[in-house]
């Protein structure tokens, strides 16, 4: 079911699938959301949790490389399917087809955390990314997959709309951050922040190394003049990433490419100066300064 426009019932709207008012993809199998809130957390499950278009699939695949070898998956083979969408696919899914790797079972989320499957030894990465890219990314997501949204023809500054009162898939994006930011220190938790990690890969790569098992992993990839480690910084890079399109999702054919930019600041091709104050606004009003600076430049 789609959400209503603030200002205009007339305009393209994206199609979303309604859950109680939480939205997901209109294409979503509808089992996959109730199913996903009954899954238990295990010990040895490391969930990536993202609000969507914040650094999620960049962030799998780096895991996914620390824990095997610095090998990439094959070409053809999906990176979904390795690792996850919990409501998407449901919990029998995880549950019985959910890959082990490292001893890790991998998972994705786009919930907010207070819906997150929750247990004291499993492992939590959270990823953020500020809020000027992020919509104008997840625009482009939204638009580029008609089968699920049905909004190929949808303007921005309607989507921007939708964003800004939280009524897209997975919700506001502001309420999402601050479940995150209020859990950044749990013993169980990596906060990461994407825009730091694109300035410093090498960086991020090993506090995730670390956060996986720091008597392993770190050793490993700084051994043999760090070769795991360029091997992984090498295949995340997103000229790397851009060249085999179908690991990471369906056929866009026609469209945005799933990995298109990925860098900060490029906001401005799409955002106007007072949608970007609307953006900070919401942002001044959920967080301290102190955790403002603690987020990152771009939040300001």
């Amino acid at each position: 079911m789609a959400s209503k426009s603030p200002d205009n019932s007339q305009e393209k709207l994206p199609r979303y699938r309604d859950h109680g008012g939480y939205l997901v993809a209109g294409g979503f199998p509808v089992e996959g959301f109730s199913s996903a809130l009954k899954y238990q957390a295990r010990d040895d499950d490391l969930f990536i949790v993202t609000y969507p278009k914040c650094g999620t699939t960049w962030t799998q695949h780096i895991v996914y490389l620390i824990l095997n070898g610095g090998v990439p998956l094959p070409p053809d083979q999906r990176l979904d399917l390795v690792f996850p969408h919990l409501e998407e696919v449901g919990k029998d899914f995880v549950e019985t087809k959910g890959t082990i790797l490292g001893g890790y079972r991998l998972i994705k989320t786009h919930l907010p955390y207070k819906l997150v499957p929750k247990n004291p030894k499993a492992k939590y990465i959270f990823v953020t990314r500020n809020p000027k890219d992020c919509v104008v990314s997840f625009y482009h997501h939204t638009v580029g997959f008609p089968k699920h949204y049905d909004f190929a023809d949808g303007k921005f500054d309607t989507y921007f709309n939708l964003f800004l009162e939280g009524k897209v898939d997975h919700g506001d994006y502001f309420d999402f951050t601050r479940q995150l930011v209020d859990h950044k220190d749990d013993p169980n938790v990596l906060f990461q922040r994407y825009e730091t990690g694109r300035q410093n890969t090498r960086e991020y790569v090993l506090q995730i190394a670390s956060f996986l098992d720091e008597s392993i992993y770190p050793a490993r990839l700084l051994a043999d003049d760090e070769k795991i480690l360029n091997l992984v910084l090498e295949h995340s890079s997103l000229d790397s990433m851009k060249k085999f399109p179908r690991r990471w999702c369906s056929d866009r054919t026609g469209y945005q490419p799933f990995i298109r930019q990925g860098n900060s600041g490029g906001w401005t091709e799409l955002l106007s100066e007072e949608q970007a104050a609307l953006l900070q606004t919401r942002l001044n009003e959920m967080f301290t300064e102190e955790e403002l600076n603690f987020l990152g430049d771009l939040y300001h």
